[in-house]
Parts: C-alpha cells; sequence; structure tokens
C-alpha cells in the first residue's frame, strides 16, 4: 500500500520543478528566495525512479487492466487497451522520468554557469529551457497521472482528472518550500534576510493554488454529478459514503475552508509561526487527499494500515535527506541572481513603510 505514500512525495518534487520553471520564466522577487529549496526538490526525482520500480514491478496486483481477460470481456476496459498495457505504460514511465531529470539537471547546470560568467546568454538559456518545461510538465504530469492513478478503475475517466493533479503538485511545493523558508527564518543567519513580506508573498501564492486547486476539484465532481453517466459515478459514490464520506468532508474543510480563511489573514501570512501551521496543515490533507483517490479503488471500505504509515515515513525519510544533500555547499539565497539585493531591500521597505 505504498503508491498514495509515493505519489505524495512525488507531487512535492514534480511540484517543485514545475514552479521552479514557472519562476524562471516568468521572473519576479517573489520566487527568489525559494529558487534554491526548488531546485534542490526538482533534483530529487532521481530517487523517485527507485521508489517508481516497487510499483511497476507489482503492476498485476495494482491495476485492474492488466487481467487481459477480464479487461478483454469487458465492454468498456476492451477499448482502452491500445493505451492500457504494460508495454505503453512502462514507456511513457521512461520518457516522464526522463524529461523531469533532464529539465532538473539542465537548469541547474545553467545556474552554475551563470554563477560564474554572468553573461544575459546564459540567463536566456536558462530561462528558454524553463519556458520549454512548462507545456512539458504540465503534459507529462497529466499522463502521469492518468496512467499510475486514474487507470486503477479502467471504466471511469475524467477531463479534469490531469490538471486537478497537477494544480496539486504545485500547492504540495509551494506549502512544502514556503514551511522550510518558515523554519529558517527564526534562525540566525536568516534574520534580517527572510522579511514578513517575503512570507506573506508566498502565502499569496499559496492561497491562488488552494483556490485554484478547489476550483477544479468541485469542477470534476460537478460535470461528473450533472452529466450522470453510468460508467463515471461509481468513482464518487464509493468515495462519498460511509468513512469515505467522512474523509471527503474533511478534506472539503482542512483542504479548502481553513487554508483559505486563514490565508486570508494578513498577520497570519507574515508570521513564520502560524504561516507554519497553514502549511502543515495543507501538506498533510495532500496526503490525505491522494490517499482518497487511490485507496478506494482497492477497498470499498476504508482502510489504512500500518504499511501505508511506514512506507509514508520510510520514503520522507530518504527523500528529505536527498532534498538537504542538494542544498549543501550552496547557500539558501542565491546571491549571485539578478535582483535578489533589489528582494531583500524591497522586503525592508515594506516592512519600515
Amino acid at each position: 500500500m505504498g503508491q498514495p505514500s509515493f505519489i505524495f512525495w512525488f507531487s512535492i518534487a514534480a511540484g517543485c520543478l514545475g514552479v521552479l520553471m514557472l519562476q524562471y520564466t516568468t521572473g519576479g522577487e517573489w520566487g527568489l528566495m525559494i529558487r534554491r529549496p526548488l531546485g534542490a526538490g526538482a533534483r530529487t526525482m532521481m530517487w523517485m525512479v527507485l521508489f517508481f520500480i516497487p510499483i511497476a514491478i507489482g503492476m498485476k496486483y495494482l491495476y485492474p487492466w492488466m487481467n487481459l481477460d477480464w479487461a478483454r470481456r469487458d465492454a468498456v476496459v476492451s477499448q482502452k487497451l491500445a493505451y492500457l498495457n504494460w508495454k505503453r505504460f512502462g514507456i511513457f514511465a521512461i520518457v516522464y522520468f526522463g524529461a523531469w531529470i533532464l529539465w532538473a539537471w539542465r537548469i541547474r547546470v545553467l545556474s552554475l554557469q551563470f554563477y560564474k560568467d554572468r553573461s544575459p546568454y546564459t540567463d536566456l538559456a536558462r530561462r528558454r529551457w524553463a519556458a520549454a518545461g512548462l507545456p512539458m510538465i504540465v503534459l507529462t504530469l497529466t499522463f502521469a497521472s492518468i496512467d499510475w492513478m486514474m487507470s486503477l478503475e479502467p471504466k471511469w475517466n475524467s477531463t479534469m482528472y490531469g490538471i486537478t493533479f497537477t494544480v496539486g503538485c504545485g500547492l504540495s511545493a509551494f506549502a512544502f518550500v514556503t514551511f522550510f523558508l518558515a523554519r529558517l527564518a527564526t534562525t540566525d543567519a536568516m534574520k534580517g534576510i527572510l522579511k514578513p513580506t517575503h512570507l506573506r508573498d508566498l502565502g499569496n501564492l499559496m492561497l491562488a493554488f488552494v483556490m485554484f486547486y478547489a476550483y477544479t476539484a468541485f469542477s470534476e465532481f460537478l460535470l461528473i454529478w450533472y452529466a450522470n453517466v453510468r460508467e463515471e459515478i461509481p468513482h464518487y459514490v464509493i468515495r462519498d459514503v460511509g468513512v469515505w464520506g467522512a474523509v471527503a468532508a474533511a478534506i472539503i474543510v482542512f483542504h479548502f475552508f481553513l487554508p483559505f480563511f486563514m490565508l486570508l489573514m494578513r498577520p497570519i501570512k507574515d508570521r513564520a509561526e502560524t504561516i507554519t501551521i497553514v502549511t502543515i496543515v495543507i501538506l498533510i490533507m495532500r496526503y490525505v487527499a491522494i490517499y482518497w483517490l487511490i485507496a478506494p479503488s482497492w477497498y470499498d471500505h476504508f482502510h489504512y494500515s500500518i504499511w501505508s504509515l511506514t512506507t509514508l515515513v520510510g520514503i520522507g525519510g530518504v527523500w528529505i535527506w536527498t532534498f538537504i544533500d542538494q542544498l549543501k555547499g550552496q547557500t539558501i539565497i542565491p546571491i549571485h541572481e539578478t535582483w535578489v539585493e533589489e528582494a531583500i531591500r524591497e522586503g525592508a521597505i515594506r516592512v519600515n513603510a
């Protein structure tokens, strides 16, 4: 039962890569303070390959369409077998990971080169890679979510599934790096550098992603409820009753309403202690939402085992160790980047204003 745990930690790594490329493409002071944590998170994607191997080995136990006798007899699934087959699944997974790792490390190489030469051409090349990576990350995360998660219920489909998962990855990344910076804000090394306005900017971006995720998730539910198609409604029927229904209600309250109202309040966003609480709530509910999406595909009734918790902690421990290792030997704030002095000074000006 390690798939939800893998997806949870993978979503942070993938979200870090997506937000990093968005920051390099758009520029702006909002992302200068989180470039290094985002880059470190993106480069953990290599370890995600290792954690994906058990899923690839256990495909026949996870995905019903691997049972060809059943799949060929089913009127709906039989029409999808050109896509739902292990060869295509494996090839696409290799392409996904290859693209993610390539972009994460290519941006890293260009950043190191820019540190040495400070050339505008190097910066332009980095921006071009980042801009090209945005459609790549959206497309690959969309197809990966379909392959790894939605195909657990091969009779069901949703056109909103991919974008909801992609936005969720971005939200996970923002919550994680904001938590990371908020914890550093109280240390002696970062005092006077990380200002309340920096945390406020990150809080505003988290608020935007919280609303965007709620919009896509509710739109998916509304479209399926309104259409009332026989092949689609079982997905929500099983998730809206019993304990699974209580989990769904908790997701609505703690994944949207609570973070939404907390992030509307400026005093909460400006203080490292309070915004940390918001990020912890979001990260916990991201795992709960992922588990709610995946587990009912296997269990009609609520089920959570010690192995689920073990894989969550185990994968998380290795991921965090890798993340910290990627940060070694460099400053948290990219002092060589353009506008970084202005960003720090602007934070001080806005605080004193």
